[in-house]
This record gives structure tokens, sequence and C-alpha cells, in this order.
């Protein structure tokens, strides 16, 4: 007779009678599964928008910051005329870093062919761009491609009244970078949901 080790025994318990999933059950349980997961979805994905707004505002706000100490810099050393010269200038030129999706200066034919997500310079429109990553989350839903762009441009008093800053005649006041597009992102989903 051969001896079998108590482990590979099989068991005495009785288990009251449980058995497995019916089929069912199981069915239910997939289905439910499948609709949280939806639902999350559904939460989840406008997410997105609103990293990719808070990713553009970061770099458009340290832009921002580097053009002005770069204009107070050139204001300190050549006096208030000596920002006429960073007009239409790459804004991009006076950050230490360029965000890690900038491809550099580009023709305007180049521009379908930017990639999505990608930051760029115009140097015929003297502007700085982006083409939009996830443009579904725009405000109005534009169609896609769609590139949000941004120019440094002077900010003066047009004394001549030609529409164009003459250093002779008019009153200088400074400058800034100003965006050309209407597209805005909606506020952040959070913002949209309403206090808890």
């Amino acid at each position: 007779m051969l001896a079998v080790p108590h482990w590979a025994r099989p068991s005495a318990i009785d288990h009251g009678g449980i058995k497995g999933f019916s089929l069912l059950e199981l069915v239910i349980v997939i289905i439910l599964v499948v609709v949280l997961f939806l639902v999350a979805l559904d939460r989840l994905l406008p997410l997105r928008g609103d990293a990719e707004a808070a990713h553009v505002a970061t770099v458009i706000g340290g832009l921002r910051s580097a053009l002005g100490l770069e204009a107070a810099a050139r204001v300190v050393r050549d006096g208030l005329p000596a920002l006429e010269q960073l007009q239409g200038s790459n804004p991009m030129d006076y950050l230490q870093e360029w965000p890690d999706t900038y491809i550099g200066i580009l023709d305007p034919a180049d521009s379908p062919h930017v990639p999505r997500g990608a930051w760029y310079f115009n140097r015929a429109a003297g502007a700085v761009g982006y083409r939009v990553r996830f443009p579904q989350y725009l405000a109005g839903k534009p169609p896609d491609p769609v590139h949000l762009r941004w120019r440094i441009e002077l900010q003066y008093e047009d004394i001549s009244g030609n529409q164009r800053f003459d250093a002779d005649t008019d009153r200088l006041h400074g400058l800034r970078l100003v965006g050309l597009d209407r597209h805005r992102w909606p506020a952040p989903a959070a913002a949209r949901a309403g206090p808890q």
C-alpha cells in the first residue's frame, strides 16, 4: 500500500455547500467592472486638457519672466530705447533651459509638420508657437491642428498716430508677450465640478 502524505490527502472539511460563481454572476461582475471603468475614464480623460493647459501656462509664465529680466538688463545697460530690439525676437532665447518639446526655428511652410505638443519659433511672424496636443479640450472645440502663438510687442503711446513705434515721437512704456489667438482652455475640471 502506498502511503499518501497528509498534505496531499483530500480535505475532509465541509465547505457548507458553497459553490463557485455561476455564469450569470460572472457576467454581472464583468458588466459592473466595465461600467465603473467607463465612468472613471469619462472623468479622467478631460484631465489631459487640464494638464496641457497648465503646461502651456507654465511655459508662457517662464517666458514672460525671462523676457522681463532681459528687458530690465537692457534698460539698465542701454536705456529704454534698447527695448525696441526685443520686438519680434524669439523669447525662447532668453530662457536658461528650453522646454523639452522645443523644436527650434521653423519656416511657415513647416507649420503642418509640427508634432503635437511641440514649441517652435516662426521667424517670419516673429512669434513663438505651440501646437496643441489635445485640441478637443479647448473652448469651442476648434478643428485640429491648432497652433497657439505669442509675440513680443512694444507697449507705447502712439503720439504720431501711424500705428507703429517711432522712437523720435512716441512714448515707450515697455514690452510684453502678447497672445495672438483667441483659443482658450475652459476652467479646470475640478473648478467646473464645483465644491464637493
